[in-house]
């Protein structure tokens, strides 16, 4: 029997105008495309994956635009839509590459704000998705739990100039600990896990991409909140894929409340909350959060 590590397989895929460096566990006749977040990398998502194949789907997690040995943007452009049409290409080009049709898109943090954006670019794109951690319409949610703007601390000290590339790579990178410590209290992270993502960061330009995503995303956002031009939860596009949206209940991130109004957005929604996981939720409880994916998909 082999073991978990051996099931894995590196492929590097060109989509969208970009090299992206892809791991692939399982060959069914379903794609799941798993998209990483922040601080994070795509093993990220290998123990849902492990058991995605198992259910029959070929499981291809990319590394994102810009992270570790992916092409970075050769426009700068780290925006929503940019992300949205990275996974609506690496649908057709993966779909091609091993023979399947039915694609299913798995999306965590930063991976969630993309399927929500593929969904704009071509709501036939995916069957379902699941998104983990961020819920759709973070931006007028502002509006509804203030509170989240202290939570959200790091997305307006990342529109700093030059402070936030230092303060990232700051004694090996300790932020990165300091953050899924903080986002997800409970978890005893494995030290190999963390190691890894460090490494991913080590990479040319990982860091100056990773922050650029809050700078194209967030920084619009934080210019309309100064001149006063806030967007309203009535006035969020609907999203059309059937979507599965989990959230952990100890998230110290995003607040679970901010969940509560997925339903408003999402036309086919299912909202669930993973008891005892953070925001890294996809690691801290891999075997809840596959069922209820595998369960929706299904």
């Amino acid at each position: 029997m082999s073991t978990d590590s051996e099931r894995i397989r590196r492929h590097t895929v060109d989509a969208n105008g970009l090299s992206f460096e892809c791991i692939r566990v399982g060959d069914g006749d379903r794609l799941a495309l798993c998209l990483h977040g922040f601080p994070d990398d795509a093993p990220s998502m290998v123990p849902v994956m492990l058991n995605l194949a198992d259910a029959g789907y070929t499981a291809v997690a990319p590394y994102m635009r810009g992270y570790g040995p992916t092409d970075p943007a050769p426009d700068g452009d780290y925006s929503a839509t940019a992300l949205g049409q990275d996974a609506i290409s690496l649908k057709t080009a993966l779909a091609e590459r091993f023979d399947v049709e039915d694609a299913y898109l798995v999306g965590h943090d930063w991976g969630a704000a993309a399927a929500y954006a593929a969904d704009r670019v071509d709501p036939d794109a995916f069957e379902r998705m699941a998104t983990m951690a961020v819920p759709p319409g973070f931006d007028a949610l502002l509006l509804k739990h203030p509170r989240q703007l202290l939570r959200s601390w790091y997305m307006w000290f990342f529109q700093v100039p030059d402070v936030p590339e230092r303060a990232l790579r700051w004694r090996d990178f300790a932020l990165i600990e300091f953050l899924w410590g903080t986002w997800s209290p409970n978890w005893d992270y494995p030290e190999a896990r963390v190691d890894e993502v460090k490494s991913t960061f080590r990479t040319e330009g990982t860091v100056e991409a990773a922050l650029q995503y809050y700078r194209d995303i967030v920084g619009s956002s934080l210019s309309s909140f100064v001149r006063g031009d806030r967007p309203a939860i009535d006035d969020v596009p609907p999203i059309r894929t059937p979507t599965l949206v989990l959230a952990g209940e100890e998230d110290g991130c995003i607040g679970p409340a901010l969940f509560d109004h997925a339903d408003e957005i999402i036309e086919e929604c299912r909202v669930v909350r993973v008891r005892d996981a953070g925001h890294f939720m996809q690691q801290e409880k891999p075997d809840v959060v596959s069922d209820e994916i595998i369960g929706f998909f299904e």
